[in-house]
């Protein structure tokens, strides 16, 4: 699909809905040109409905920890799950699978880990051991996988719970066990993690 393709798709998207619905092919094929050219477009007028994927994830965050989706979404408007074009390009091309990062919640704990958040003196060794048992296809704990996966790329504990089929309480024991081996940094609010995140 072109450019031309896409602004018409938007359009008429935003006459039926008042916010760009973005198929699931679109997303896979859309390049960072077409993202630039749709923010530069629609960003300041319009909002874009999440992806299908992650809409069905934060319809189980709203069962599995009901507090963390009330501070997300219970302000929306309806439908929830509209949210700024600046998240479009995190959705697009080889991130067509990615998640909407949930680490700007007011009234309840922030979860987010990204790669910078690593204790590097104490980290170094138990990565290179977690790595080690990813590659010999071990089992990892809760923890280990935490620690994998927040060093490839930003994640929080909820998509994480998700992904790994662990519950709320799990996710947040294993954060408490990286933090008191002092292997991860906890940032739990949401101005000062702003550092750690980069959608413009």
């Amino acid at each position: 699909m072109n450019l031309n393709e896409i602004i018409a798709h938007c359009n008429k998207s935003i006459g039926e809905y008042n916010y760009i619905v973005f198929m699931d092919d679109q997303l896979r094929e859309m390049n960072s040109k077409q993202v630039q050219m749709l923010r530069n477009t629609f960003g300041d007028r319009y909002l874009m409905q999440l992806p299908n994927h992650e809409i069905k994830f934060f319809e189980w965050l709203k069962i599995a920890d009901e507090p963390v989706w009330n501070d997300l979404w219970k302000e929306a408007t309806d439908p929830p799950y509209t949210v700024s074009l600046a998240f479009l390009e995190i959705f697009c091309g080889a991130n067509a699978g990615g998640s909407y990062p949930i680490c700007e919640l007011r009234s309840t704990e922030n979860y987010y880990f990204a790669p910078s958040m690593f204790i590097d003196k104490e980290s170094s060794d138990f990565m290179a051991a977690v790595k080690d048992r990813f590659v010999s296809r071990q089992k990892l704990s809760p923890a280990q996988a935490l620690a994998l996966e927040a060093s490839i790329a930003p994640i929080d504990i909820w998509h994480f719970a998700y992904k790994y089929g662990f519950d709320i309480g799990a996710a947040k024991n294993a954060v408490r066990e990286l933090v008191e081996d002092r292997i991860l940094l906890h940032v739990t609010d949401a101005d000062h993690l702003t550092q750690y995140f980069g959608i413009q």
